[in-house]
């Protein structure tokens, strides 16, 4: 629940100081299984997990603040965020990463021994899951555009963002291993309870309200923006 209390008590600051204005980080958690492909911002919204939950009633939240008290807020679903400032500005890697790039990387340097993929069962080309995965230097874009979108007396907005490209977990194995040019141990694993087959974003409405565009989202350069990361710490 930190998430829901923490953004009231965020809210109610901002709005106690004059700050009508929040761009918010969703998730595409929110939606939970899809009914249809590509996702957009009218798709269902049943979450599979506690972590969607909490930003569903976050927006809700939102929703009435709005119409109470005058918030103007831009949420933005995030599909699966992935990828390195490719000027290098942020340069740590994770600590204890659970995404699938990262987790690569890690297997890539010997941090780990072998990467564990969770089902191969599930209805998609490979049998492994399918994503959607968004650099974060087009989410921070997408960040600038929302702020000035709803700073310029424009109404609340709820937006998906993703590269609207969906790859598998076994197809990123490959892709990872080219990039890196080392050869990674992998097994298959048991389903994650809560892991939809696939998520694939719709992003047609960011595009045509805020101009923008997933600009660094193609998987080569999600996997050299952090393969580089890792071999500039050191890490190889």
């Amino acid at each position: 629940m930190n998430n829901i209390a923490g953004t009231i008590n965020l809210v109610n600051a901002m709005m106690e100081a004059d700050i009508p204005f929040l761009v918010f980080s969703s998730s595409a958690a929110i939606f939970g299984e899809p009914i249809r492909l590509p996702i957009d911002e009218d798709h269902p919204k049943l979450p599979k997990n506690f972590y969607g939950f909490t930003k569903l009633e976050i927006e809700r939240l939102m929703d009435w603040y709005d119409r109470l008290k005058g918030l103007r807020f831009a949420s933005l679903r995030y599909f699966n965020a992935a990828g390195y400032d490719m000027e290098g500005r942020v340069a740590e890697p994770e600590k204890d990463p659970q995404n699938l790039i990262p987790v690569l990387m890690e297997t890539a340097v010997g941090i780990r021994e072998k990467l564990l993929i969770y089902g191969d069962d599930y209805a998609t080309r490979d049998g492994t899951c399918i994503r959607d995965y968004i650099h974060v230097s087009d989410l921070a874009d997408a960040h600038v555009l929302a702020m000035n979108y709803i700073a310029n007396s424009r109404p609340s907005i709820k937006l998906n963002l993703g590269s609207e490209t969906g790859i598998s977990v076994a197809e990123m194995v490959q892709e990872a291993m080219r990039v890196t040019g080392i050869k990674m141990n992998y097994e298959m694993g048991l389903r994650r309870t809560g892991d939809p087959a696939i998520l694939i974003a719709s992003s047609q409405a960011a595009r045509e309200a805020l101009g923008w565009k997933a600009a660094h989202s193609d998987v080569a350069t999600l996997l050299e923006s952090t393969w580089n990361i890792y071999k500039r710490r050191n890490l190889r």
